[in-house]
């Protein structure tokens, strides 16, 4: 099965010999790349959509894999029966992914790649006893993904890392230029003091990574 970089990223990132559960696992691939690699671990993907998951079962029966399970529900609901270690989620948005693992549970790993507001889901562990220990930016065709390695434990980001994650990896140098050449752009055409000095604030924050 190939994978693309985003995908290839998340799946170098899960722990060896960890129970793994795709939450909105839609075609499952990543799941089912890991479960043919770890055939003593079991992998759930789940959906809230049935139809979405069945191609995720189509292809593991396809496949022959006995290690590979699907359910349907929303969040981790449909997780709550099995021994999971470590808690995938990505393609969604992170206020999405914050009511997911909004939870009593705390899972010994999270693996998240919000494709929004990624900052909003950093303040969430910061203020919930989980803590990022990696997070860095991927780039996919013209795109860039936040992949970020939680576990439970105590997180106080800086300015920058709240906005922009670790700052590391081979992706974040042309996120960075990018990033700059669009908000100095941005600046020249909004003319409210509020909205300008939050473009400036952010300006500010990603120029102090080389100072």
């Amino acid at each position: 099965m190939n994978l693309d970089k985003r995908m290839s990223a998340i799946l170098s990132e899960i722990p060896t010999g960890k129970n793994l559960a795709d939450i909105g696992a839609d075609h499952g691939y990543i799941g089912i790349t890991y479960a043919q690699k770890k055939l003593n671990n079991i992998v759930v993907g789940s959906d809230i959509s049935e139809k979405s998951i069945q191609k995720a079962k189509f292809t593991a029966e396809k496949l022959g894999l006995n290690n590979y399970f699907t359910a349907v529900g929303d969040g981790l609901e449909p997780i709550q029966n099995y021994d999971i270690d470590v808690i995938l989620i990505s393609g969604m948005g992170g206020e999405e992914i914050i009511k997911i693992i909004n939870n009593k549970k705390i899972y010994p790993y999270y693996i998240l790649s919000p494709q929004k507001n990624a900052d909003k889901v950093r303040v969430y562990l910061s203020e919930n006893n989980l803590k990022a220990i990696k997070d860095y930016k991927v780039k996919q065709g013209d795109k860039f993904y936040d992949i970020m390695v939680c576990t439970a434990g105590k997180y106080i980001p800086s300015q920058f890392e709240l906005l922009y994650g670790s700052g590391e990896g081979a992706d974040f140098a042309e996120f960075a230029k990018l990033t700059k050449d669009y908000l100095r752009k941005l600046l020249e055409n909004v003319s409210k003091t509020e909205d300008r000095n939050l473009i400036l604030h952010k300006i500010e924050v990603l120029e102090s990574k080389n100072n």
